[in-house]
């Protein structure tokens, strides 16, 4: 099986290229990371490389017509933590030429990475088939291209597979992301400046993304949309709490811990119900578990 796959150098495109190896997948990464650099990032000399990126396709468009994709996994989005205007629209142009080019090579399936945000509502659980109201521009821009991507891919007998990705959190994730930012805090001892501390998301560990992309990859043989998310929802004050309890701190938290019977504004979680049942993918890492993986590879790390 060929698997083309767009921002495999990211942070979840690292897990799936770890995954798809595991099941004897022949990949091709495109990638802006040079050949001489590429291997220590995704730990691997099994991967097939073209250089480039999606705003020249031309320039490498030759190496893909010769590798002949069955699959393309679409994970790429240039310029994140840019969730504006600008950003959005060029990275819809990229996905839908992109789209357009693997439609005249024949390949077979799309699998594409969305965001829980499309369905800008902010309370309950989360499924499928609700309204889409996207309230930003991020948002919108991943519901245009599942749209317009659907379309391109059924008017060329393509498969068009659509994840919507909730809170995915785990080690080697940006500083600025909300849990390291925190772990970063509590290390440092420092107060985090945290804006709505008793809301509660669904946190998904990023090797459980990687596990459902790749299952969805394998199993599903229909255009269609999943959840992936853990299923159920944590507030930020008990995520502080975890990493307090991680590295055996005793001392009062320097963040206050709002108290409330009250159901905050942001209390969300995935209905994952539709992917268990058709691919029988289910979460592996607890909240719990994926915090102590990410405060042992930052330990790590600074050993090193």
């Amino acid at each position: 099986m060929r698997i083309f796959l767009t921002g495999g150098t990211g942070f979840i495109g690292r897990y799936v290229v770890k995954h798809l190896e595991k099941k004897g997948c022949n990949i091709l990464l495109l990638t802006r990371v040079s050949k001489e650099n590429i291997f220590s990032v995704i730990k691997s000399k099994k991967v097939n490389i073209v250089l480039g990126d999606l705003s020249d396709i031309d320039k490498w468009k030759n190496e893909l017509i010769q590798f002949k994709p069955d699959i393309t996994i679409h994970l790429a989005w240039e310029g994140i933590p840019d969730y504006g205007v600008k950003t959005s629209i060029k990275n819809l142009k990229y996905g839908l030429n992109l789209f357009e080019e693997l439609a005249e090579l024949g390949c077979k399936k799309i699998i594409c990475t969305g965001s829980c945000w499309e369905y800008g509502q902010n309370q309950g659980k989360l499924s499928e088939d609700l309204p889409i109201r996207p309230s930003n521009a991020f948002a919108a821009v991943k519901n245009a291209l599942y749209w317009v991507g659907k379309e391109i891919a059924k008017e060329n007998n393509m498969q068009f597979i659509w994840t919507r990705l909730f809170y995915v959190y785990g080690p080697e994730q940006r500083e600025s992301s909300l849990i390291p930012y925190i772990i970063k805090c509590v290390k440092e001892g420092k107060k985090s400046n945290l804006k709505t501390p008793s809301a509660r998301n669904d946190f998904i560990y990023v090797d459980d993304v990687a596990r459902a992309i790749v299952a969805i990859l394998k199993k599903c043989n229909h255009s269609t949309v999943y959840n992936i998310g853990s299923g159920y929802s944590t507030s930020i004050q008990e995520i502080i709490k975890i990493i307090y309890s991680e590295l055996n701190l005793q001392h009062k938290p320097k963040d206050k811990l709002i108290k409330s019977n009250n159901i905050p504004f942001d209390y969300f979680w995935a209905d994952i119900s539709k992917i268990k049942k058709e691919i029988g993918w289910k979460t592996k890492i607890t909240i719990e578990e994926g915090i102590k993986k990410i405060i042992k590879h930052n330990s790590l790390e600074v050993i090193v």
